[in-house]
């Protein structure tokens, strides 16, 4: 058989590319710190490494959802403590009002107090996170409880407990549901007038230049209703805190297990990558100075 001094040529040439073409794709890969930098280099791991990150993304997304609702409710938690706070000094100050022996000079006084501390519980009520005020229900960009100029009522302007809900994604296809409404925590009094009408009520009462002390002492139902709603809140917030610490932990090891695999899969092995880059930086050597005694030396008379 007869071989054409192109052919030999054509061979050495070759065969020092795929040499220097394994050297350089060795040095490729250590830059990058990865097996395959493109999909075509391996169709399957690529593949899973392509799903393996998506569902890495969906968890880490669904840690801030999470973070953000836990943040989020442990400061309503501090918020309505402190509501209840103000609550109890309010009972306080309207038990000391009803007995028979207080004056009116001393129930106005009484009445100025009181109406600070509404103030207060107003203010607290408004409490944002970030831009989101967390007693408005799901009208999160509604400052829940206004005062009214004409009237000086304190309205309430957030959404109903019927308005719908706030809701998150904390793991694949599981919603939660965290939104507060003020009307849910303070409910409606008689029917018709909620917490806020009921101590405007109470401070004409404490005005008056005559005292009825039983119409005095019946605030105490309104202020104990509202210390047992929020005290039936918060722990809902605790028992939500608790659910939504054990998901995170949950997610967290998942994306830790995903991120494990994905690293198997994309992730270079330094130490053997060297030792290749070693073997194939000798192949390649090996293969310039055969291949250049071939390219200088070559004859057809060899090869008839």
């Amino acid at each position: 058989m007869r071989v054409s001094t192109e052919t030999i040529n054509n061979m050495s040439l070759n065969s020092m590319q795929n040499s220097y073409g394994d050297y350089a794709n060795i040095i490729s890969k250590i830059a990058s710190r990865k097996n395959f930098t493109k999909l075509s280099e391996n169709v399957a791991d690529g593949v899973n490494v392509v799903k393996l990150k998506k569902n890495i993304a969906d968890l880490e997304k669904y840690q801030g959802n999470i973070q953000h609702a836990i943040n989020e409710m442990n400061l309503a938690y501090e918020q309505l403590g402190s509501v209840s706070d103000e609550l109890s000094s309010i009972n306080g100050l309207v038990i000391s009002a009803a007995d028979g022996s207080t004056t009116p000079d001393s129930a106005k006084a009484i009445a100025a107090e009181i109406k600070q501390r509404v103030t207060v519980i107003k203010d607290l009520m408004n409490t944002k996170y970030m831009d989101t005020y967390i007693f408005a229900g799901s009208y999160v960009q509604e400052m829940p409880y206004q005062t009214d100029k004409e009237t000086g009522d304190i309205i309430y302007k957030g959404s109903s407990e019927e308005a719908g809900d706030r809701n998150i994604t904390i793991s694949e296809n599981t919603p939660f549901r965290y939104n507060f409404s003020g009307e849910e925590i303070f409910g409606k009094q008689d029917g018709v007038n909620d917490f806020f009408s009921q101590m405007k009520d109470l401070d004409n009462l404490l005005n008056a230049d005559e005292l009825d002390s039983d119409s005095i002492r019946a605030k105490l139902d309104t202020l104990g209703s509202a210390i047992k709603k929020i005290s039936l809140k918060n722990g809902t917030v605790s028992a939500h805190v608790t659910k939504l610490t054990a998901t995170q932990e949950i997610n967290e090891d998942t994306i830790l297990n995903l991120t494990e695999k994905r690293s198997n899969l994309e992730d270079l092995d330094i130490l053997k990558a060297s030792s290749d880059l070693a073997n194939a930086n000798t192949a390649m050597q090996a293969s310039y100075i055969l291949g250049g005694r071939v390219l200088s030396s070559v004859s057809l008379l060899d090869y008839i």
